[in-house]
């Protein structure tokens, strides 16, 4: 009898997540291998991962997923025979397994598609494994002596040949035999732990929020009531005050006798003694009891909101898993050897944080990859150890984490980052050369800007960091690079514990009153007026060393600008790698705020964040800090922007030389360009290009092929570089060739930018046409 669909999809769910543990797992015990541990560790990892691969196996079967139980079935007898001895785990063998693991996840997510068949890749890697395993059955069968004891090497020697190439799988036949599949068994719920669903807990803190705002109601009623309070008591004191005149109207009106109105204005002022009396009592007992409430509500709810975001809290390790394979694979691509080490990996972040921060971790590890640690040639040049150290950390300190990627490598070249700022147009020559080194490493994070000599599908674009910058806005971060040349580079991001609730500074500008989330505020001061100094012809301020640039909030929000004020007054801000003084008319004081969307009409208004109501039920806008810090930015650079308006009349006349002798690849280039608005002539060889040139017609870039006919991309590269009047066109070559030999003969000719052709897509040529020209 089969399984039904519902209880089938509940199998598969639970698959997923017990095959994600497994592969993790594994992938865990082959980097720890992979750094050549004693041969008793060894023996200890290699009999864990074996089992991990046995259970990927296992569970495969019983929901009847065939490619990943023979994906498993092969893993499974590549580490048998390492763990028996009969096998020598080299580099290529570690790449076998890891794609092996790779091609896991490759089935899932097509399942996840709805698409049941196994990709080309897969059918084609599991080919591989069958090939190599049957050379290695085929090698143990003739060996005439026991096989020596296992061992892992970073030799290149390899019992398979390279797998360089798009990693390839093979479903079993179709006439293989299947277990069936198992009488189905629910998964048990494990009574200590229970997975939730993310949505959920958002739903959670959705409502949760609701309750927050209820909350801070409930404290301005408070407010209300001792208002109240205190209006009675006033009331009572001034009725002391005539209370002597009250008492010898009485008596003479009982001695003379008065008319029945007169008689009644004292019997009601009598009673309202009375009741004015009672009613302060009332509101005495009213204000202690709301005290008193609102003390247990704020208990109640506070201890409420730490459940949520311990619930919603994760380990940082739950992003780092793939870290290590990610640092050990782009290593290998440049024939370096690093070790990732992780500190604190226990500490713990909002859900939605690590969510933001993953990719910013990720970025700054490329870059210490790429830029930082050297190749083990220059290390041993600089009396340094072969193998260059990466450290991930992370610690909490206060209500922010804070999370260090630092390197042992070269540190930042910061003349090159100073001169690469001035061709970006970033700096003026002058302002260059008086930058001080604190600034001149902040610039790393601006868009375009790196010193890499040669720019290629991973590196050198100069956006990698500027994402992190980014994100780390979005979180109302604060970025920071310490680099000692030779020694290394440190870059810190300072980050909210939790994005969950927040508290806000009320500030006021231009007769409106506005909230100012209290995480990106550093500092509040007033000055005197002449103690703003200009610098570029911009507003700013000395703060503990560092000049800080001003601006008017009411300027940045376009509201009527106030009166000129001798004594002004500021409050400093930071998000990110900047910081900037924001001059309000009012502080107003602070109080705990509930952040609500201002709905997708108002979504993309400039430097408001969205909504919050305070107590007395005012509506107040939230301001968004990075994008104040942005209007501040496009304000002092407008002139700028002015002088360099009619780009796109520039980019029509830009001329564009096509070197290829495929007309396939001519034709699509051409096309591509055309399409983005650039001139295009083509040449067919680089004899034919380098005579263009000496036409005199000269092309503002060269996009061009490396193997050709009679000249190759590298020898008209080194031509063009060679001579004074073509030097300064840039080239861009695209080829098939990948290797870190090849893209070191890019550079020595000279070109600009290098870009393999498995990885070619529009975008990506476009994208450095615009940062070369």
């Amino acid at each position: 009898m089969g399984l039904s669909e519902q209880i089938r999809q509940q199998l598969i769910n639970s698959f997923k997540a017990e095959q994600a543990e497994h592969v993790e797992k594994i992938t865990q015990g082959l980097l720890a291998l992979e750094k050549e541990p004693p041969a008793a560790t060894q023996q200890e990892l290699l009999a864990d991962i074996f089992r991990e691969a046995h259970s990927l196996k296992g569970s495969a079967r019983a929901v009847n997923m065939t490619t990943i139980e023979a994906l498993g079935h092969r893993l499974e007898d590549l580490l048998l025979q390492a763990k028996d001895g009969h096998l020598t785990l080299t580099p290529d063998l570690f790449d076998l397994c890891y794609q092996t693991l790779d091609a896991v996840g490759l089935v899932i997510a097509e399942l996840d598609k709805g698409v049941s068949a196994p990709p080309t890749p897969v059918l084609l890697l599991l080919a591989k494994l069958d090939e190599t395993i049957a050379e290695l059955d085929s090698a143990t069968a003739n060996a005439e002596s026991a096989p020596d004891p296992i061992t892992t090497t970073n030799d290149n020697a390899s019992a398979i040949p390279t797998t360089d190439d798009q990693p390839l799988i093979t479903p079993p036949a179709a006439d293989a035999d299947v277990d069936p599949l198992p009488t189905p068994t629910l998964p048990t719920t494990d009574n200590e732990t229970i997975r939730v669903s993310i949505s959920k807990l958002d739903d959670l803190m959705a409502q949760f929020s609701e309750l927050l705002a209820t909350k801070i109601r409930a404290e301005q009623r408070h407010t209300d009531i001792r208002n109240i309070q205190q209006l009675t008591e006033t009331w009572q004191k001034s009725w002391l005050t005539i209370r002597p005149q009250y008492n010898r109207l009485t008596r003479q009106a009982d001695q003379n006798g008065q008319n029945q109105e007169f008689q009644a204005i004292l019997d009601f002022l009598q009673s309202s003694q009375q009741n004015l009396r009672h009613m302060v009592s009332l509101s005495n007992l009213m204000s202690r009891q709301v005290a008193n409430d609102n003390l247990h509500l704020k208990l109640i709810i506070d201890d409420l909101q730490e459940s949520i975001k311990r619930v919603r809290m994760l380990p940082l390790s739950t992003i780092t898993v793939t870290f290590d394979r990610m640092v050990r694979d782009l290593a290998r691509q440049q024939n370096k050897t690093i070790h990732l080490m992780i500190e604190g990996g226990d500490t713990e972040l909002d859900k939605r944080v690590l969510e933001q921060i993953k990719d910013p971790i990720m970025h700054l590890l490329r870059n210490a990859v790429d830029h930082g640690i050297e190749t083990p040639e220059q290390r041993l040049a600089n009396n340094k150890p072969e193998v260059g150290t990466i450290v991930l950390s992370a610690s909490q300190q206060g209500n922010n984490i804070v999370i260090a990627v630092r390197d042992d490598g070269q540190g930042l070249d910061l003349d090159a980052i100073r001169k690469t700022a001035v061709k970006r147009r970033l700096l003026s020559p002058e302002d260059a050369k008086n930058l001080n080194d604190h600034d001149a490493a902040m610039l790393i994070f601006n868009s375009g800007l790196s010193t890499s000599k040669l720019i290629t599908d991973i590196s050198g674009r100069g956006v990698g960091l500027d994402v992190v910058r980014q994100n780390v806005s979005e979180l109302h971060g604060i970025l920071q690079v310490k680099t000692h040349p030779g020694q290394g580079t440190t870059l810190l991001m300072t980050i909210p514990l939790t994005m969950a609730s927040s508290r806000g500074l009320l500030v006021g500008a231009g007769d409106q009153q506005y909230a100012l989330p209290l995480t990106t505020v550093q500092r509040m001061l007033q000055i005197d007026r002449t103690e703003v100094a200009y610098v570029q012809g911009q507003p700013a301020i000395t703060y503990q060393g560092q000049t800080i640039p001003l601006a008017w909030l009411a300027d940045l929000l376009d509201l009527p600008s106030p009166a000129a004020q001798q004594i002004i007054t500021i409050v400093i801000v930071a998000v990110a790698d900047k910081q900037l003084g924001l001059v309000v008319d009012e502080l107003y004081g602070e109080q705990e705020i509930v952040i609500k969307n201002l709905g997708k009409q108002l979504i993309k208004v400039g430097g408001i964040a969205g909504a919050t109501m305070l107590g007395s039920g005012e509506v107040r806008l939230v301001l968004h800090t990075a994008d104040l810090v942005k209007l501040a930015d496009r304000t002092q650079s407008r002139p700028l922007e002015i002088a360099s308006k009619p780009q796109a009349a520039k980019k029509q006349k830009t001329k564009i030389l096509v070197v290829d002798d495929s007309i396939t690849t001519r034709t699509l280039e051409k096309n591509i360009l055309e399409a983005a608005g650039y001139q295009v002539r083509l040449a067919t060889d680089g004899e034919e290009a380098f005579g263009t040139l000496t036409s005199g017609d000269l092309p503002s870039l060269i996009v061009s092929d490396v193997n050709m006919p009679r000249l190759d991309g590298i020898g008209l590269t080194q031509r063009v570089k060679r001579d004074a009047r073509y030097q300064d066109i840039p080239v861009i070559l695209v080829t098939s060739l990948d290797s870190p030999a090849d893209k070191a003969r890019g550079i020595e000719v000279g070109a600009d930018a290098y870009i393999v052709k498995s990885h070619f897509d529009q975008g990506n040529l476009l994208e450095t046409i615009a940062q070369l020209i």
